[in-house]
């Protein structure tokens, strides 16, 4: 494997389990509200680390429209 690719999913690894250990504390635990924004923190911050793999994926399998022909499409220009 790639060397960087092996640094980015261990990247991915450290920062899983720094979430996993503030989300396990039992002071986040027994009040309900900072378990709310360290989630909403979570989920932003999960987005961003994410985006080399989920973006070219989401524009490799997004739909394209189908072309139509030029002279259906653009009929006062043929006339």
């Amino acid at each position: 494997m790639n060397e960087t690719i092996e640094a980015y999913l261990a990247f991915l690894w450290q920062q899983f389990q720094y979430d996993w250990g503030w989300m396990s504390d039992p002071w986040m635990l027994y009040t309900l509200f900072p378990v709310c924004l360290y989630f909403v923190f979570f989920v932003c911050k999960w987005t961003v680390l994410l985006a080399p793999i989920t973006v070219p994926i989401m524009v490799w399998r997004w739909p394209m429209p189908k072309q139509k022909n030029l002279s259906e499409q653009n009929n006062y220009i043929n006339n």
